[in-house]
């Protein structure tokens, strides 16, 4: 089952986003701030991270940041969340490393499609990618 680390100071959002992929065999695990995502992370480093650029504490972009420049989570799949959904804002996102950008708030299906596309890229044997029907 692939750990799914949810970063959304959106309390609502970052809970319905969670029972929503728990429901497709995703193993949740959520923060509202990107400094306790940073210690989640380390602690048991997920297989994907859905992550909201705007945060308290720690931005998600100073989270990005971090996880870039550390090797081990160099690789780790990562799709960022944003209401500023301008070109540039993309394409910031796109170079400080996130390996997807989705406009917030998105519908749960297209992540859930984003989701299982980062998983298979990066799919080893035993992992279930979550493929109940949506």
């Amino acid at each position: 089952m692939p750990v799914c680390l949810i970063v959304d100071d959106d309390r609502d959002g970052r809970e319905g986003f969670a029972e929503y992929l728990r429901a497709f065999g995703f193993d949740i695990e959520e923060c509202a701030n990107g400094a306790a995502g940073w210690e989640a992370i380390q602690a048991r480093p997920p297989d994907i991270v859905l992550l909201d650029l705007q945060l308290p504490q720690l931005s998600g972009w100073d989270l990005l940041t971090r996880l870039r420049a550390t090797p081990r989570f160099k690789q780790l799949p990562i799709i960022a969340f944003s209401a500023c959904v301008f070109p540039e804002d993309r394409n910031r996102a796109a170079q400080a490393g996130c390996n997807v950008f989705l406009p917030k708030p998105s519908a749960p299906a297209d992540v859930l499609a984003e989701l299982r596309n980062l998983l298979r890229l990066q799919h080893s044997p035993g992992h279930d990618l979550g493929t109940t029907d949506a």
